[in-house]
């Protein structure tokens, strides 16, 4: 029986995803579990097992953007046909064979462009060229998802020439990793009640503890955050909470999310069970994170089911700022840069190392209080990281 391969769901904010390519030939004979595929969300890449032992056929094209659930091919048995009706997925752009496509494009260059004027008004505002764009309205007319789709599939996007003849502005797709964390960041502000809480604490036995092992077996200083805040979650579990349904749910196990800058956009790996590990394994951890964000080989469990999340802007020479829930979480640390200040200590002026916390909640699930007292307790643990290693439930 045909085993159909579909476009898996990664992530809750994914609605569709690209097919990037097959690790095998089509009509190849696979065994049931091999990766056969690897797909692309908005923000990982994820490899697809065969769902059955047998003979591969491919359906989607390399580029072929699916819903979630749309079938990409099938395993087939010995001398078993293709189901009635299984239909081939385009690449975004593509008619067909390379030489379809190529003699499409041609013939749209020698005559009049065909397109709806909501597309011709995306295209201007896009700078795409509707000449390359396959329409696919009545009679191939250009519709504005073809241009959306055109625009998504990666081409570049020239300055376009303005009236006088000079150069406009050079414009971007917004599409990509990019709308994907526009539509979560504007989700998290309708859905939620944001409050940010900002505090300044000396940070000098931090500094300390993160320098203390010789170089290259350093500590990050974002893996120390990470260890501390997370035993200051075990004590506030307040603040490691989700609401489902008219229920708030007090999490027992800390997953903690660490915000990674990539060159496009922003993701979020997340620490499993971050409360099980020493400091030793925390830096491990976020280092095998932070590698495979930028090299795009993070696993869907690596990038979902966090409970928690940490965002460190203090390498751009940011103080303070108000951090955007990271949704079905309840609260969002922000953390600044490092600089020397001056502070009172034993009745003198000294200059001491600072940082500032920007921690915003959900109002919703909790009040000020208790996020205050979190902050609180994590900020003496950033002065006297001691505390955290000699508490009861600090967890080493």
């Amino acid at each position: 029986m045909a085993e159909a391969i579909i476009m898996p769901k990664l992530g809750m904010a994914m609605s569709e995803g690209e097919v990037g390519r097959w690790l095998c030939a089509d009509g190849a004979q696979v065994t049931a579990g091999q990766p056969i595929l690897e797909v692309m969300s908005k923000k990982i890449t994820y490899k697809v097992a065969a769902p059955a032992a047998g003979i591969v056929r491919h359906l989607a094209e390399v580029k072929a953007k699916a819903p979630i659930g749309a079938v990409l091919g099938y395993v087939l048995a010995a001398g078993e046909s293709l189901p009635a009706g299984a239909a081939v997925i385009a690449a975004a752009g593509a008619g067909g064979s390379p030489a379809s496509t190529r003699a499409d494009s041609e013939a749209r260059a020698a005559g009049p462009v065909l397109a709806t004027p909501a597309a011709k008004r995306l295209a201007r505002d896009r700078g795409v060229d509707l000449s390359r764009v396959r329409g696919t309205g009545p009679g191939g007319r250009i519709q504005e998802q073809d241009v959306e789709a055109y625009a998504s599939a990666g081409r570049p996007i020239e300055p376009s020439p303005s009236a006088d003849g000079q150069t406009a502005w050079t414009t971007l797709p917004f599409a990509g990793m990019r709308a994907a964390i526009a539509e979560r960041m504007a989700q998290s502000l309708r859905e939620t009640a944001p409050v940010t809480l900002m505090t300044e604490v000396d940070a000098g036995e931090l500094i300390v503890l993160q320098e203390s092992a010789p170089r290259p077996s350093r500590i990050s200083l974002t893996s120390v955050l990470a260890f501390l805040t997370t035993a200051a979650l075990k004590r506030h579990p307040r603040l490691n909470a989700t609401l489902v349904g008219e229920r708030i749910h007090l999490l027992p196990q800390v997953h903690l999310g660490v915000a990674v800058a990539l060159d496009d956009g922003l993701i979020v790996p997340v620490v499993r069970d971050a409360h099980r590990l020493g400091l030793a394994a925390m830096d491990g951890e976020l280092a095998r994170l932070a590698q495979a964000a930028r090299e795009n080989t993070l696993s869907v469990d690596d990038v979902t089911g966090g409970t928690f999340t940490i965002t460190n802007l203090g390498m751009f020479g940011v103080d303070a700022f108000t951090p955007i829930i990271n949704q079905p979480e309840c609260a969002i640390l922000g953390v600044g840069r490092v600089e020397l200040k001056p502070a009172v200590r034993d009745g003198a002026v000294v200059v001491r190392p600072h940082t500032t916390l920007s921690l915003t909640f959900d109002h919703r699930l909790l009040d000020g209080a208790p996020a205050a007292q979190f902050l609180k307790t994590l900020s003496d643990y950033i002065a006297h990281p001691g505390l955290a290693f000699v508490a009861e439930d600090g967890g080493i």
